[in-house]
């Protein structure tokens, strides 16, 4: 049997990545195009969200089926409704359907898994895990016993990253500057000092942050980071306008002894010193976040580029880094996936390998509007190589995968969803808003629901709810009056036009029951399901899969490279990402995961009736051996 390797790549325009390989900078991914399937009209499940969309990927389900139905889910226990009383929805033991490695292990298959989301606790036995319970690999939405996290919360194993600078910005440590004294080797007076703590930040569990003394040295442009003045040796030493080599402290926490290994950038130094920002990255540790756990060590120990640190837009929209220091952080991300990925491909037995990276989702949400409509050109250009630069990234990431996946293996470049920029017109789309103007919600005076007199409300990105009385305590609809409230309910978002735009952002408009046509049912969905326009505020998550605006697209990425798959051809017909699973199994043998809904994309397949044509040939090397053994059989002697 082949290997198998999926690689995920979170939110790429498959615009984008057409046009760069055409202009042949991306050498690697192109390869898999020119020598694979790239299907032009990959569509995903709605919502165009992360949790669900990856939980497809991995089981060939759709959302109505695993029960992963947006970024978060209701709690056990508790009520649908905005995100800061619902779940985010990384947990594995939230999903209702078996992964592809799952089934693998069914037959004695081992298999690799990075950073995909959704899938912690692991539930394989014999593999090899790398996080999964959030969107980086040190970045946890759930509480480490378990317990889910709600609204848009996140920890970090070990702690998060930090700026510190003399600037007034938000979120950082102050810096105070002063010359330097009681040092072991370095004069009074000679340099200047400061101090900050590192450590303190998000962290998964209690962490004694450490105190860094920093001598400055404005001459050379230079600070060197120190536990203690009478030390010699730095613990970092970083120019201006540069990263440090990657550093190490060792911390004292609630679970013992951690290492964790960052960078520092020094993005500003005045020529007289009195002006300093540095930028740490996330301080990273594996331990508690592998399976098995013993291997956190091990890879720890064997790779020393990159970090799997949390690459994530706010370090640019707090002002602590520049777009191209933001890049940069990126591709630390992107090749220490690349890194650990082919160091287990070539140290490790294994037979499916499952990784996903999230930097086109983390930067789209950034920039696109801007790298769509900004009417500044120079700003526009910086964000066009930002983008350029993120997918050369992950171009090089692929390749690394690509050469410790050997020459045969079945590599699959799958995404969960595009990204679109908003119209500039368009004011915003609040649907508790449109439910209020129509008399079926109503705010009180402190802002909050009024739930006596509310009818029906949004739940997370794309649901509303009927507020009945038999379902909620602080319910009001009678049973009898239910299809009446929804019909109520679709009038009012299908007459709701944008002040800005004039148009009806809604694309569709479903009751419960329709919405299984989209993969979509259970308890986890609303009694109202509906999709936006692509040009509609937001860059995914409510827009219609489909959906096209501008430089955007929402539709899913997927190509297939390999033994059985054919060479260079491009699919115009319709696929889902859900296929991706089924089509594996069918060309590979694997067990089809059991709750697998996708269909087998047989264009894509050199051989479309390849598992028939062995199993005629099976059959008739069966009938042969028969008929052998039945002459042989017949072949008697007599001497009497």
């Amino acid at each position: 049997m082949p290997k198998v390797v999926v690689i995920g790549l979170d939110a790429p325009i498959t615009k984008s990545l057409l046009k760069l390989m055409e202009e042949k900078l991306l050498p690697n991914l192109d390869d898999l195009r020119k020598n694979g399937v790239w299907t032009n009209n990959c569509l995903v499940p709605h919502p165009t969200i992360t949790p669900p969309n990856w939980t497809t990927i991995a089981t060939g389900a759709y959302p109505g089926t695993h029960q992963i139905t947006c970024f978060h889910i209701p709690e056990e226990g508790g009520y649908p409704g905005s995100p800061e009383i619902c779940i985010q929805a990384f947990r594995s033991t939230d999903v209702k359907a078996e992964t592809l490695w799952e089934a693998g292990e069914r037959v004695g298959k081992r298999a690799i898994v990075i950073n995909y989301p959704t899938t912690w606790p692991p539930k394989m036995k014999n593999g090899i895990q790398i996080g999964g319970f959030g969107l980086h690999i040190t970045d946890w939405r759930m509480r480490e016993d378990g317990k889910g996290l709600r609204g848009w919360q996140w920890f970090i194993n070990l702690a998060d990253h930090q700026c510190a600078t003399t600037q007034d910005l938000p979120l950082t440590d102050k810096l105070s500057i002063t010359l330097n004294r009681g040092w072991r080797s370095f004069p009074d007076g000679e340099y200047l000092e400061t101090q900050v703590e590192v450590g303190k930040y998000n962290t998964l569990y209690p962490v004694q942050p450490i105190k860094l003394f920093l001598l400055i040295n404005p001459q050379k442009g230079e600070v060197l980071g120190f536990k203690g003045k009478e030390d010699e040796s730095p613990v970092f030493k970083v120019r201006r306008g540069e990263w440090s080599e990657r550093a190490k402290l060792r911390f004292q926490t609630e679970k013992g002894e951690r290492e964790a290994y960052f960078k520092v950038k020094l993005l500003n130094l005045s020529d007289d010193g009195k002006e300093v920002k540095l930028y740490f990255t996330t301080f990273c540790s594996l331990q508690g976040a592998t399976h098995p756990p013993e291997i956190a060590r091990e890879i720890e120990e064997k790779i020393d580029k990159g970090l799997p640190l949390r690459a994530m837009e706010d370090a640019v929209t707090l002002g602590w880094v520049d777009y191209e220091t933001y890049g940069e952080i990126l591709d630390l991300e992107n090749l220490w996936l690349a890194e650990v990925s082919h160091y287990l491909m070539k140290n490790k037995e294994w037979d499916i390998y499952y990784m996903h990276a999230h930097a086109p989702d983390h930067t789209y949400h950034l920039i696109i509007n801007n790298l769509d409509h900004s009417p500044d050109s120079r700003l526009r250009e910086r964000l066009e190589r930002l983008e350029k630069n993120f997918y050369q990234s992950l171009d090089r990431m692929v390749g690394k995968i690509k050469e410790g996946a050997g020459e045969d293996a079945i590599i699959a470049v799958v995404s969960d969803h595009g990204a679109c920029p908003t119209h500039p017109q368009f004011e915003g789309l609040s649907i508790n808003r449109i439910l209020a103007q129509s008399g079926l919600l109503t705010y009180r005076e402190d802002g909050r629901i009024d739930w006596g007199q509310t009818l029906a409300f949004e739940d997370r990105s794309v649901y509303v709810w009927v507020n009945l009385k038999s379902r909620f305590p602080f319910g009001i609809v009678e049973d009898g009056d239910y299809e009446e409230v929804r019909q109520r309910i679709i009038d009012a978002l299908f007459s709701y036009r944008d002040p800005g735009t004039g148009r009806c952002p809604f694309a569709f408009v479903l009751r419960k029951e329709e919405a299984i046509m989209l993969g979509l049912r259970g308890e986890r969905v609303g009694d109202v399901v509906f999709g936006t326009y692509p040009e509609a505020p937001g860059e995914h998550g409510r827009h219609i899969t489909s959906g096209e605006y501008s430089l955007g697209s929402m539709k899913g990425m997927l190509m297939i490279s390999g033994p059985g798959i054919k060479k260079g051809a491009v699919l115009d017909r319709q696929v889902n990402i859900a296929d991706l699973v089924p089509t594996i199994c069918y060309i590979t043998g694997l067990p089809v995961p059991r709750e697998c809904e996708g269909a087998v994309i047989y264009q894509a397949l050199e051989e479309e009736n390849f598992p028939w044509e062995e199993l005629r040939k099976l059959e008739e090397k069966y009938r042969r051996l028969e008929e052998t053994i039945r002459v042989m059989r017949s072949l008697t002697h007599s001497y009497e």
